[in-house]
C-alpha cells in the first residue's frame, strides 16, 4: 500500500482545444505523473502535488484533490465504485479518507482470532492478501473503526492499524 495524491483536471468552458493541449504538455514537462484516470492525475508525493497544483491554478483548471491509497493488484474489493477505482494503467486505488486498513495481530489465540474475523467479516469492504511483510489485511469503512476495536476487545485480539495509523 502506497499513499498517493489525485488531482482532478477541471476543463474550463469556452477554451480552444489547443489551450488544453498546452496545459497537458506543460504538466508532462514539469510534473512526474505516476498514473491517470480520465481527468484525474495521480502523483506520488507532496512536491509533485504542489507543482501540479501551481500549473493548474495558473490555467484555472484546478479541480478537487484526493488522498489515495495504491493497493496491490491482488486485493479483492466488493463494490469498488463506492470507495475507489481502477486506473487506465490497471492500478487499484481507494480514497484514503473513506477506508481503514487493519490486520489482526498475535495469531497465538487462533480461535479468538477466527471468531473476531468472522464477526468483522460482515463489515469488510475488501481484503489485501498476505505478503512477506504482513498477514492478510482488511479494508473497512473508516466510520467503523470503533466497532472493529470493540470486536477486538470482546475477543481479546490485537488490531494493527495500517491506515489510518494510530
Amino acid at each position: 500500500m502506497r499513499h498517493m495524491y489525485g488531482i482532478e483536471l477541471k476543463v474550463p468552458a469556452g477554451k480552444l482545444p489547443g489551450f488544453y493541449a498546452q496545459v497537458i504538455h506543460k504538466i508532462g514537462d514539469y510534473v512526474n505523473v505516476f498514473d491517470r484516470d480520465k481527468l484525474l492525475f495521480i502523483i506520488e508525493n507532496q512536491t509533485e502535488l504542489e507543482k501540479l497544483e501551481t500549473i493548474l491554478e495558473k490555467s484555472n483548471m484546478l479541480g478537487d484533490t484526493f488522498s489515495l491509497l495504491l493497493l496491490p493488484s491482488a486485493t479483492t474489493i466488493d463494490q469498488l465504485d463506492d470507495i475507489g477505482f481502477v486506473s487506465q494503467n490497471e492500478h487499484l486505488y481507494v480514497y484514503a479518507d473513506q477506508v481503514a486498513i487493519v490486520t489482526l495481530g498475535d495469531p497465538s489465540h487462533s480461535e479468538d482470532q477466527w471468531a473476531a474475523t468472522e464477526q468483522l467479516r460482515e463489515h469488510i469492504l475488501g481484503v489485501i492478501p498476505e505478503n512477506t511483510q504482513q498477514s492478510e489485511a482488511y479494508l473497512i469503512d473508516q466510520s467503523l473503526i470503533p466497532l472493529a476495536e470493540g470486536i477486538a476487545k470482546a475477543y481479546q485480539v490485537k488490531l494493527v492499524w495500517h491506515h489510518p495509523t494510530k
